[in-house]
């Protein structure tokens, strides 16, 4: 418990000293059913990548203008020439940690949907929430693994930190000195973006996993098969 209080001091301390510079983000997810390709225009900024579905991150959460271009084909003496019609043209309004979704078919109609994200981001403060699904209870068994409450206040805090460099230093802090279950070493290998540190986690973690019998199941989390096969060889020196 000490070394949880610890690690999670620096991180408030870190984040009052830069949290006055941080912008609440969000995200604009355009679709369209028509396949032709759509371009998006966000305020002044235009967004064409070819496609009828475009995702827009890292936006300013407050009121943007925001047209939608389809594209259509002319036939002329010449070949074909490109043209748009204005599908959607309208303010919205993006929340912090938001995405909103703009859907439109292929009749013109437009829903649109707001979907929250539970990741904690650079800025935020612990009010005791629990950020990720921790539906799992502890069982008697696994009363030596870090409660559920104490986990979520640590993948908060590591989640916090901008480089992975930084991250992999304090998840090996908390493996060092923290029993876990499996699940919980699963979230903690979703932090991070790299299938090595993914890999690294998952080996420093099994001597410290208190229902091993399960440890297989972090596989899921793996996009190499590689990687499952280097864990492999590494739990059963």
């Amino acid at each position: 418990m000490k070394t949880i209080s610890t690690l999670l001091t620096s991180f408030f301390f870190t984040t009052s000293i830069f949290a006055s510079g941080v912008r609440s983000t969000a995200t604009l997810t355009v679709k369209s059913e028509n396949k032709a390709d759509i371009v998006v225009v966000v305020d002044d900024k235009r967004y064409d990548l070819g496609s009828n579905s475009i995702m827009i991150s890292d936006l300013e959460a407050c009121n943007h203008e925001v047209t939608v271009y389809q594209e259509k084909y002319n036939s002329t003496i010449n070949g074909f020439e490109k043209t748009y019609d204005v599908i959607f043209n309208s303010s919205v309004e993006l929340k912090p940690r938001t995405n909103l979704e703009i859907a439109i078919d292929e009749c013109g109609s437009v829903t649109m949907n707001e979907i929250r994200s539970k990741t904690p981001e650079f800025g935020d403060t612990w009010k005791g929430e629990n950020y990720y699904d921790n539906s799992f209870e502890n069982s008697s068994a696994d009363s030596k693994a870090i409660s559920n409450y104490d986990f979520s206040r640590v993948l908060w805090a590591i989640s916090k930190e901008a480089f992975e460099t930084n991250r992999m230093i304090s998840a090996e802090q908390i493996i060092h000195t923290n029993y876990l279950t499996v699940d919980q070493v699963k979230k903690m290998m979703q932090l991070f973006c790299s299938e090595n540190n993914k890999l690294e986690i998952a080996k420093l973690a099994y001597d410290k996993t208190v229902d091993q019998s399960h440890y297989y199941s972090v596989n899921d989390i793996f996009k190499s098969n590689d990687s499952k096969d280097e864990l492999a060889r590494c739990i059963h020196k």
